[in-house]
């Protein structure tokens, strides 16, 4: 049967780490802010933001600063309650602490009262009352499949990768997934709240040619699980059978809900921007500036690793090691990447196309 994905890696190891997910977040605030600056539900008092996969809060906070801002050049003394919702396995303890310490959160804004909360709860349900939210933000999470994937994929872990029947099952699983997102969003919402998503993408040219997000990570990650399998370290069947939970949508998978006739969000949302952009990534950027590869390796897989560590320990490494502990066993998996990624900084590179999906919700949806 299948379990629910996993968290992010926490006490702090994920914010220190995420350097390109804040790149993602940072690119489209300025359209965010436009949206909210424009949206009717400015009247309501108190107006309440939903954050829907926080993690522990750095890339967020600073995202949800933004919104207030943009929320205080026209309702100054209004009252903001801003909710933080992830997993309950989340380490909100981080996410609270980074509310209070940071310099760029969103408490040092002036204005009316600013009341934060948290909402312990997988965003494939109700996450607040039906209604009660006016503005929706999701950063780095709405591409995470809510149960891990029974497909198999030969040759590789990437949902992207498979052909036939496989890919079928998969895309529908995805499809699945985002209605149900989207249907939830629709009961949290107020009639004219935004919802603004970004989460990693696939581009399609003119010509047919498919850019996927993390399609060369996943594939090394293959190579380097395949080759603890060859040492003996991990059961061949147990790689065989898993599948990095994370799609790549395009965006006409984005739009396909919003426009399937009998979907339950058909009616939901009106669409302000579905788009797919590259956004560059941090770490090679630095790399082509100080030309140092062992330091790009290492920072570069600890921000793999962040996002990477709980699936694979849960979904790979528990089930799958041999003679070793699963503490041991996801070193020796992080070693190898790295050394290989030092050797070969392009075998492993995270080359993204974030998609981007901004929706006004309407008001005759059921």
């Amino acid at each position: 049967m299948s379990s629910p994905t996993a968290g992010m890696k926490g006490g702090g190891y994920y914010d220190e780490h995420s350097e390109y997910q804040r790149r993602v977040a940072q690119s489209g605030l300025s359209s965010l802010a436009d949206l909210v600056q424009g949206m009717d539900g400015l009247r309501a008092d108190p107006l309440t933001i939903v954050d829907y996969g926080c993690s522990e809060g750095a890339n967020s906070i600073a995202a949800l600063r933004a919104v207030v801002i943009a929320i205080r050049r026209r309702r100054r003394d209004s009252c903001v309650v801003a909710i933080h919702n992830d997993l309950p396995t989340n380490d909100f303890n981080a996410l609270f602490h980074n509310l209070v310490q940071r310099a760029d959160s969103y408490l040092t804004v002036h204005g009316g009262p600013i009341l934060p909360m948290a909402s312990p709860r997988s965003f494939y349900e109700t996450v607040v009352p039906r209604a009660t939210a006016n503005v929706g933000l999701s950063f780095s999470s709405a591409h995470w499949f809510r149960e891990t994937p029974s497909s198999s994929v030969p040759g590789s872990i990437c949902a992207m990768d498979a052909s036939g029947p496989a890919r079928v099952t998969l895309a529908k699983q995805a499809d699945n997934d985002w209605t149900r997102f989207l249907e939830m969003r629709a009961s949290d919402l107020t009639p004219g709240g935004i919802l603004f998503v970004q989460m990693i993408g696939t581009q399609v040219d003119a010509d047919g040619t498919r850019h996927v997000t993390a399609e060369r990570l996943l594939r090394a990650m293959y190579e380097v699980a395949a080759g603890m399998v060859e040492q003996g370290q991990l059961r061949r069947d147990v790689l065989d059978g898993f599948v990095f939970p994370t799609y790549m949508r395009t965006a006409g998978e984005a739009r396909a809900p919003l426009e399937r006739p009998g979907s339950p969000v058909t009616a939901g949302f009106h669409a302000n921007i579905v788009s797919v952009q590259p956004v560059p990534n941090p770490y090679l950027d630095e790399l082509h500036k100080a030309g140092d590869e062992h330091d790009y390796a290492e920072r570069y897989v600890a921000f793999v690793r962040a996002f990477t560590e709980s699936t694979l320990r849960r979904a790979l490494l528990e089930p799958g090691a041999v003679g070793q502990s699963v503490d041991t066993s996801a070193d020796r998996f992080y070693t190898e990447l790295r050394r290989r990624t030092a050797a070969d900084p392009q075998w492993s590179v995270f080359e993204d196309w974030t998609l981007t999906i901004a929706l006004t919700r309407t008001s005759d949806a059921s």
